[in-house]
């Protein structure tokens, strides 16, 4: 095994450890994987604690879903990472979590509402799209993400009565949106406990979305560098550094989000 394997499979299991520990993934619940090679991806094991996993219990398939090596078989699901990775060539890992409020508004027939939070306009250019309730573990389950995920403005994609899927350049990017969307669902519910949304001007959405392809770009210069899509074809060290984007810096997006929430604020008043 070498080190960027090794790199790989530490990073999944920590990872884990994070959503697990957010209460994301309880129990056996969720499933990640991330790209080792042009036909060897690293998932999860079924049925074990994804809290507790250690690098040797990640298991090792190709592209067509055949075990290659691990003492424990995938994940039964996995057949939704790689229906992930054939509609994005651009994407190098896939986190699935079962986030609590989001699967709630799903099964209250609930649809999470957009023009709320600055949060989810930036990040997710204010698209949560909702797949069709299938089979957990079932073919259907992977084929019912393809026509969302495949749109590459969507990072992620909620599944009916079932969690979310997020993709990213590697999984802590995934993870990342993950805990987003959990947490914007998060905000809107104690709002409505507190007597409902109000929703964001039109002048900050327009802020918000012109921000949002900038996000999309930086994202490109923070990855941890291994990525190992066919579109990114970039070695392991210094790849960040062969972007050509210049990115929107903190400081810049601290200060856009800002203004959208006086905005907002002040419409109110």
């Amino acid at each position: 095994m070498n080190q960027t394997e090794w790199n790989l499979r530490n990073d999944l299991c920590e990872v884990a450890r994070r959503l697990y520990a957010a209460g994301f993934m309880s129990g056996s619940d969720g499933n990640l994987s991330t790209i080792l090679s042009d036909n060897e991806v690293l998932v999860t094991p079924s049925r074990l604690c994804k809290g507790f996993l250690t690098p040797e219990q990640i298991v090792k398939i190709d592209r067509q879903g055949n075990q290659l090596s691990g003492d424990f078989p995938p994940t039964v699901e996995v057949a939704m990472h790689l229906a992930a990775y054939e509609e994005r060539l651009d994407i190098c890992s896939v986190a699935h979590c079962h986030t609590p409020i989001l699967v709630a508004f799903t099964v209250a027939g609930i649809d999470l509402p957009s023009c709320i939070l600055p949060e989810v306009e930036v990040m997710f250019g204010g698209r949560i799209p909702l797949a069709p309730y299938a089979t957990p573990g079932s073919p259907d389950l992977a084929n019912s993400i393809r026509e969302s995920i495949r749109q590459r403005e969507n990072s992620v994609v909620l599944l009916d009565h079932h969690g979310l899927l997020a993709v990213g350049l590697d999984i802590y990017q995934a993870a990342i949106k993950v805990e987003h969307a959990e947490a914007a669902a998060r905000v809107i519910y104690y709002a409505r406990q507190l007597g409902g949304e109000k929703p964001l001007s039109p002048e900050s959405l327009e802020m918000l979305h012109q921000t949002h392809q900038k996000i999309v770009e930086m994202e490109t210069g923070v990855y941890s560098g291994y990525c190992h899509a066919k579109e990114c074809n970039l070695p392991a060290s210094g790849a960040a550094a062969q972007k050509s984007v210049e990115p929107i810096n903190e400081t810049e997006l601290e200060a856009i989000v800002r203004q959208a929430v006086r905005n907002a604020l002040s419409e109110t008043q």
